[in-house]
Parts: C-alpha cells; structure tokens; sequence
C-alpha cells in the first residue's frame, strides 16, 4: 500500500470513530457505588459546593444520596462527554420534621439556566421551576433537553430534613459524526496533496 493510500485509509479510521448519540443510564445501585461512576464508557462526576454527597447501597432508598449532614448546597453533574438531554428521578424529598421542606431549584448547564421539565411522582409540587416536597417521601424526575452541554447543576435547599436520593441518571449523548476531527482532516489533506504530487509526476 502506497503512502497516500495509508494516509487516506488513517482519515477514514478516524472520521468513522466520531462518537454517534447513544442513551446511557446509571441505575441506583450504580450511582451508590462511588463517584466518580461509569456508564457505557461515559464518566458521571458529582461534586458539590456546600451540602453532602453520600451513597446508600440497598434498600428503598438506594442510590446517589445527596444533603445527608442536613445542610443544603448546590450540586453539579459533570459528564466527560457533550449530551443533549438528561432526565433525573429521584425521592426521599422531604417536608417532615422542623424547618421548611426540601426543594430544588436553580437549575442551569455549563451554558447558563435551564428551565426543565417535570414529572411529580407522589407528594411534591412544581412552580416557578422549583420542586418542592409536600410529604415525607417525595418522589419525581426532572428532564431537561438542550444544545450540547456537559455539565448539569442544580441548588438543593434542606433546612432540616434529611436529605434526598437521586436513583436514576439517564442522558442522550450528543452525535458528533458530523462533525470532522481535526487530526483526520489533517491527514485528509496531506493524502489529497500527496495524490495531486503523485499525478503531476506521472503527467
């Protein structure tokens, strides 16, 4: 094989190893098994500015456990990959006890605010999107689709309650097949100009 037909031959490698979208899920006894976490080569990092990030490994409650030290704080999912949509079902919000219930707000990607949807699934109201828990045990998933971002964040306010647990990520990553990758252009170009060297040689 000649060395314009290798360069050709590497181009097309890497333009076929673009990333095409696919959906990827970690369930709640993945999201309880550390962080960061794996799903189908995609990395989930948590991380958090005030509040707790903890881990229940079974039971009713099993899953990313977030507000365990009853404090609030804002708390960020980080993604080594862009996505497009991202859908979080959660419970354990709560509104028993002293002080006011838990809720979550604020929500934004690394492009700024983001107003999502919302799916109560027993004891929790949705307004100005704020989530807000009515019961011991409020449960619900928020979704959010968007221009490829990476970052997902959201404020958590607990006052004295006990905290909530995330038991399920989905996402949608983004489809980069359209896009070229700089190194196969690269080696593209150097394969085209060696072809048209190659042909005025042989002219």
């Amino acid at each position: 094989m000649t060395i314009v037909r290798k360069l050709v031959a590497a181009a097309a490698l890497l333009a076929a190893g673009a990333a095409s979208a696919a959906t990827f899920t970690w369930t709640d006894i993945q999201l309880a098994s550390g962080n960061p976490v794996v799903s189908g080569g995609v990395t989930l990092t948590t991380t958090n500015a005030g509040g707790s990030i903890g881990f229940i490994g079974a039971g009713l409650y099993a899953g990313l456990w977030l507000g365990g030290s009853n404090t609030g704080g804002t708390y960020t999912l980080g993604f080594s990959q862009n996505i497009t949509s991202i859908e979080i079902e959660f419970d354990a919000l709560s509104s028993t006890g002293q002080g006011n219930p838990e809720s979550l707000s604020g929500f934004a990607t690394n492009l700024g605010g983001a107003t999502v949807s919302y799916l109560d699934q027993g004891g929790t109201s949705f307004a100005g999107n704020t989530v807000t828990s009515q019961v011991n045990d409020g449960q619900g998933t928020i979704s959010f689709t968007g221009s490829a971002f990476n970052i997902f964040s959201f404020a958590h306010s607990q006052g004295q309650q006990n905290g909530f647990v995330i038991e399920r990520i989905t996402i949608n990553t983004a489809d980069t097949n359209n896009v070229p990758e700089p190194a196969g252009l690269a080696l593209l170009g150097l394969a085209l100009v060696g072809l048209s060297a190659k042909r005025r040689r042989a002219a």
